[in-house]
């Protein structure tokens, strides 16, 4: 066997290695890039993004439009256990707070169709402004995952608080009743 035939697999296997790490590089890069730009952009604070939402009333309803009132954003779903679960109290938070100024819009998401998430909101006697998220465009806005999501609003427009999983009427009450004392 001669000199260069004794190299050849020496050689082989190094560029082979040299390609692994190269592709395993690639890959983290990529990956990076997609988890900053997954997580880059929620609105945790500074201006709430403005959206067009067509209500199950067929009613529309702009965010921009609702200024000087704090808005309760909840995303959710009916096939979401914990979505369920805090509907009561988003429909309590409505009724206690609303002749105080707050808005609790329900921004349905991932749905299967428009006759189930409206089955929902009839079943569970939710009174409160609620609406399918066509194309899921206001979800993107807010960078939603998952529901449930709720975004609390203050009456200049700012995102104050967010909520990832579900919430109770204890849990964002007194929120509420400190935004609501605030001048707009």
């Amino acid at each position: 066997m001669t000199r260069h035939e004794r190299a050849t697999p020496r050689i082989a296997a190094r560029w082979g290695c040299s390609a692994l790490l190269l592709g395993v590089i690639a890959t983290t890069v990529i990956l990076g890039a997609q988890l900053a730009e997954r997580n880059r952009g929620r609105p945790a604070s500074g201006p709430a993004p403005d959206f067009q939402l067509q209500l199950f009333t067929n009613e529309h309803i702009e965010l921009n439009d609702l200024r000087g009132q704090v808005v309760l954003l909840n995303f959710w779903a009916s096939w979401c256990p914990p979505c369920r679960a805090e509907a009561p109290d988003l429909q309590a938070l409505h009724e206690d707070f609303a002749g105080s100024g707050l808005r609790v819009i329900g921004v349905n998401m991932l749905e299967s169709s428009p006759a189930k998430a409206q089955a929902f909101v009839d079943e569970l006697g939710i009174g409160y402004a609620n609406g399918e998220d066509i194309e899921q465009r206001i979800a993107r806005l807010y960078r939603v995952e998952a529901p449930p999501e709720s975004f609390l609003v203050d009456r200049r427009g700012q995102v104050r608080q967010v909520y990832i999983g579900s919430i109770t009427y204890d849990m964002i009450s007194g929120n509420i009743q400190s935004l609501l004392a605030e001048a707009a």
